[in-house]
């Protein structure tokens, strides 16, 4: 059997998400919206008789006031100005002061394991973890451009401001990849 090319591969993921989302939309659009009507309870049967209302009855009891009741503080995510790489990055920074990125290609084998070495390097380390997919061009371009000449990195390890803390080539065990987290926290 022949190998296929990573364009081949990426047409038919391409192609196979479009015809699922393709039927997801033919599926959930053919359902109409309920009726503001048809929430209410069905009348009661003629057959039941409601029973009649107790007279109301008037109790004077002193009322407490209650204390004011304090809204939990909102979670204040810092604003960082775009680093230069894909989105996704941006977002990672924002959560996390030091994030681990893998890059891969999507089914290899070794570089499938070595996302799992830096994912559990990163958690050891107490940085944020993303891997991006080398096969998109635009996040290609993106960390080719953002890396200035350096050679094909791995693994980066990026501080909160987008600058590189660490790029590093092949495989990294997840000791290395905690301890780089480690030193490039603040």
């Amino acid at each position: 059997m022949e190998k296929l090319s990573p364009q081949v591969r990426i047409f038919a993921l391409v192609a196979a998400l479009a015809l699922v989302g393709g039927l997801l939309f033919v599926y959930t659009s053919g359902r109409g919206s309920v009726a503001e009507g048809e929430l209410a309870a069905p009348p009661a049967s003629p057959a039941v008789a409601k029973p009649a209302k107790a007279p109301a009855v008037h109790k004077t009891t002193a009322v407490k006031p209650k204390a004011p009741v304090k809204a939990a503080p909102k979670k204040v995510v810092p604003k960082i100005p775009p680093t230069g790489f894909p989105l996704a990055v941006d977002r990672a920074l924002a959560r996390h002061k030091v994030v681990v990125v893998s890059l891969v290609v999507p089914g290899s084998h070794v570089d499938e394991l070595a996302a799992g070495e830096a994912k559990a390097g990163a958690k050891l380390g107490g940085a944020g973890y993303l891997a991006l997919n080398v096969l998109n061009e635009r996040v290609a371009h993106a960390v080719l451009a953002k890396l200035d000449g350096l050679k094909e990195p791995s693994l980066l390890v990026l501080k909160r401001s987008g600058e590189v803390a660490l790029a590093l080539e092949g495989f990294v065990d997840r000791e290395t990849v905690a301890q780089a987290a480690a030193n490039a926290a603040p």
